[in-house]
């Protein structure tokens, strides 16, 4: 079993140092082998890209670079991120985790994460929303927002085994993966913006995968400058979507 790691990133030179010391920290602890991240550089103004190639003779990590010319949108690096993911993969119960490059998501949890696919499950989420989970520098009142919209989002459009519909911390099965892009090809990731993450969910959940969800701490408090997501922007996106799906349409 491989584990590899896809990072979507924009703008992210302070963030990426951090955490993929982490990184190097979980694969000296919990794994026999380096563990192999592949960071899509989409279209970054600073030195991301500059940050990726320092750990390129990493000891405890194999780090890829996989740059776009232009910033395409989460979505779009999501999806090049997945592709790359699974061209590294040895075979179909390997394990694809994607997260944010933030440093807001913390990559001991893969370890747990992978022994629930190994248990039978196909995709894991990291949540906000299960007993023991905690969000550490975000307001009260996004919090409660937050929590009101994944309460709705599982009334539109329930998925067994879910709760947060919209954390990219996560892991697949990539025999699922390479079965979505094979029915979807590029429109597997449809949505370009932050709606991708439950994009990705409910086509996995029409592939009848076992959705399964951890508690995680969300610390937005580790995250240097402000966040790169437009609420409103992506709350109608999101319910667009949801009720698309719901009513039928692609």
């Amino acid at each position: 079993m491989k584990i590899i790691v896809a990072l979507p990133a924009y703008n992210e030179e302070e963030a990426l140092p951090p955490l993929l010391n982490r990184f190097a920290d979980v694969s000296e602890t919990f794994f026999n082998s380096k563990i192999e991240v592949v960071v899509v550089d989409d279209g970054s103004k600073d030195g991301t890209a500059d940050v990726v190639r320092s750990y390129a003779n990493h000891p405890k990590l194999a780090v890829k670079l996989v740059p776009h010319g232009v910033n395409k949108g989460l979505g779009v690096a999501i999806s090049t991120g997945l592709c790359s993911a699974l061209a590294q993969c040895a075979g179909d119960d390997d394990i694809i985790v994607t997260m944010d490059s933030d440093n807001t998501h913390n990559p001991g949890l893969m370890m747990r994460m992978a022994q629930l696919i190994e248990e039978g499950n196909d995709v894991v989420i990291a949540s906000r929303y299960q007993p023991g989970a905690r969000m550490m520098g975000i307001p009260w009142n996004r919090q409660l927002l937050s929590n009101g919209l994944s309460m709705m989002f599982r009334v539109v459009y329930p998925i067994p085994g879910a709760r947060d519909y919209s954390c990219g911390f996560r892991a697949y099965r990539a025999s699922y993966i390479k079965q979505a892009f094979a029915k979807w090809g590029d429109d597997f990731v449809s949505e370009k913006g932050f709606a991708c993450q439950v994009d990705i969910l409910m086509k996995l959940h029409m592939l009848g995968a076992i959705i399964t969800e951890l508690p995680m701490v969300l610390r937005y408090d580790l995250k240097p400058g402000v966040t790169k997501m437009n609420v409103r922007r992506t709350i109608k996106e999101t319910f667009g979507l949801l009720l698309r799906r719901r009513l039928g349409r692609m």
